[in-house]
């Protein structure tokens, strides 16, 4: 604590002379053009050096402020070669990014036992050439005894209930092709409570319509079960928007490791829109095991009508990680409805990168 704070006292002095430097140098220009008959030039020349002088002095500001904060620049790459195979319309094959991003994130502690932390993340394609930047989670917030608050935007604690169920999360085979209620929600404020005993609360409320009064709540346990450790989950949207309805869910998902190289996901799931359109419910099941060090099979299933009728999802796939931030992955995705032309087959090669750097 004492380096910290003392790390602090220097960061403090050095703002403090960067501070006095630019109001000195702002008034001593002033007090130069009262003095002399200056010219318009001799004017545009000092508008220059205190433009200059001002956007070193901000960005001084920023850069010894978020020393303090930690903050570090993260991301994921994610990129696969794809062979999709569509009905009624024959096979393609293209390069896919699947959720590739990049974010900013940080955290600062105070000597009153709160933390500050933030987090900015956004959404691009590196290989489409599309400059787009779609935001993801982004948030600031206050930690502390009482738990967690955030206000921003973020994916809702029913969709952070399904865990690492959804096994081709974020490509063809994610299970939002079959369910609703995989929502990352605008204008939100909410609070996660500490862990008591393994259980732990996210409540959310949600702000993007004003006339709506919408809320997420996630109630989850972890600890050990059958000498492994497990996660289980139930989770309720009411009212919350997506795609133009208001939907009222209730998920419920259990992770359960049999034994240290499998892990069991399963997913039970209901929602119903407010006017009566959607009522359906639908559920999931996934399997992740460990056949070697570093090579993993991965199978998942699941049926629902809630989106399309007759809606099947089945995924089967390898993950090989060559170290910790990298892996290599082949997936085969078959999606089926009773609609035949909105069934698909995809087989994807891709390889996904992460990572985390500190900026100091």
């Amino acid at each position: 604590m004492r380096i910290h704070k003392l790390t602090l006292y220097k960061k403090t002095k050095i703002t403090k002379k960067i501070v006095c430097f630019y109001f000195e140098f702002c008034y001593g220009c002033n007090i130069y053009l009262q003095k002399n008959n200056n010219s318009f030039l001799e004017a545009g020349m000092l508008n220059y050096k205190l433009k200059f002088i001002s956007i070193f002095f901000f960005l001084s500001l920023l850069i010894f402020s978020s020393v303090q904060a930690n903050p570090s620049i993260y991301g994921r790459f994610d990129i696969a070669i794809s062979n999709i195979d569509k009905a009624n319309k024959g096979s393609t094959s293209d390069v896919k990014s699947h959720a590739s991003r990049i974010g900013i994130k940080g955290s600062q502690i105070f000597d009153n036992g709160l933390t500050a932390i933030y987090q900015y993340e956004w959404q691009t394609d590196p290989i489409d050439g599309d400059p787009t930047f779609k935001q993801r989670n982004s948030f600031v917030g206050l930690k502390g005894a009482f738990g967690k608050f955030i206000v921003g935007m973020h994916d809702t604690p029913v969709k952070i209930a399904q865990g690492k169920i959804d096994l081709f999360n974020d490509t063809a085979g994610d299970i939002k092709n079959i369910l609703w209620g995989e929502n990352r929600s605008r204008k939100i404020v909410q609070w996660s409570s500490p862990s008591l005993r393994g259980f732990q609360v996210n409540l959310m409320a949600i702000m993007e319509d004003e006339e709506d009064e919408a809320y997420s709540l996630s109630i989850n346990w972890s600890g050990n079960f059958v000498g492994n450790k497990a996660k289980f989950s139930l989770a309720f949207d009411s009212e919350v928007p997506q795609k133009g309805y208001f939907f009222d869910t209730t998920r419920f998902s259990a992770s359960i490791p049999l034994g240290k190289p499998s892990t069991l996901g399963v997913i039970w799931q209901e929602s119903e829109d407010t006017t009566g359109k959607f009522d359906d419910d639908g559920y999931i099941i996934s399997l992740k095991s460990k056949l070697i060090e570093k090579l993993s099979l991965k199978l998942m299933y699941g049926e629902s009508d809630m989106i399309k009728s007759g809606g099947e999802l089945i995924g089967f796939g390898f993950d090989y990680k060559i170290a910790k931030p990298l892996k290599l992955y082949v997936n085969y995705v078959e999606k089926n409805f009773d609609d035949i032309g909105k069934s698909s087959e995809e087989i994807m090669f891709g390889i996904q990168y992460k990572f985390d750097i500190g900026l100091f």
